[in-house]
């Protein structure tokens, strides 16, 4: 709502004044009505829009891996879209994409596995129920990219102890919080991968050409990622990650185990 030819009133805080943003609140002062197009502007302007964040941070996952990890550890912040933003974008893209072609029950193939089914179980989990959840886990990639970057903060953190240069000067390891970001970076980086992969689905419908493509892609990125990150070798990076990955299998075992183990607790009491 305008007053006259300058000055403006704005509708979020009602402030007057003089511009393009409110100096009160910052919001633009061409401020509309919600419409259709005005939705769509606004989707758009997540990926394409604004500092291009986005494509920026879409690029350098994909061809400047450890070094954008490294780059946003040390601060520089406001060119990158932060993991979690990325990560819902593209589970978006993935689920819009894999609609369009066909494949939409691929990105919640198997939801309703994780209910356990302790029909079979008796009184302790079986190695054949553990590895029913593990392989729907590994196989949905909603859950599998995901549930991964959280498991593996600790073992990447007690495996990767090199320290890292700090702006500061100081030289200090990677902290929970931090090893946490780099994961979930490379989750958004595995999305890229399992979206690039849709196409071999419509062939072969996901058979093990697009999964051993995708696990050599994930594991190669995760070389490379701490290699350049921390700044160590390729054979070091390697065996670390390998010693890294088993861990965090060993750690996942052991959860599916103890809720397992719980949920039978549960039903006897019920």
């Amino acid at each position: 709502m305008k007053t006259n030819k300058k000055e403006t009133i704005c509708l979020n805080c009602g402030n007057r004044f003089v511009g393009n943003f409110c100096p009160c609140c910052g919001q633009n002062a061409r401020t509309k009505r919600l419409m259709f197009g005005e939705m769509l502007s606004h989707f758009l302007d997540s990926f394409v829009g604004g500092d291009n964040a986005f494509l920026r941070t879409s690029h350098d996952l994909l061809c400047r891996p450890g070094d954008m990890q490294r780059d946003y550890l040390l601060g520089k912040r406001i060119r990158y879209k932060n993991p979690l933003q990325m990560f819902i974008y593209l589970i978006t893209l993935y689920a819009i994409i894999s609609y369009v072609t066909g494949l939409s029950s691929f990105l919640f193939d198997n939801l309703e596995s994780l209910d356990f089914d302790l029909t079979d179980t008796k009184d302790s989990p079986t190695v054949e129920v553990i590895s029913k959840y593990l392989k729907v886990i590994y196989t949905n990639k909603l859950y599998g990219t995901f549930f991964t970057a959280f498991i593996e903060v600790i073992p990447f953190c007690l495996v990767f102890r090199t320290k890292i240069l700090r702006p500061d000067g100081a030289m200090l390891p990677l902290s929970l919080t931090e090893q946490f970001f780099v994961q979930m970076y490379h989750s958004c980086t595995e999305m890229f991968f399992t979206i690039a992969l849709l196409p071999l689905a419509l062939i072969d419908r996901i058979t093990s050409i697009s999964h051993y493509t995708y696990d050599f892609l994930a594991f190669l990125y995760s070389v490379i990622i701490y290699k350049k990150l921390l700044g160590i070798g390729w054979i070091k990076s390697t065996l670390l990650n390998i010693v890294a990955m088993f861990l965090s299998f060993v750690l996942i075992v052991l959860l599916l185990f103890l809720a397992t183990k719980m949920a039978i607790a549960i039903d006897k009491l019920m």
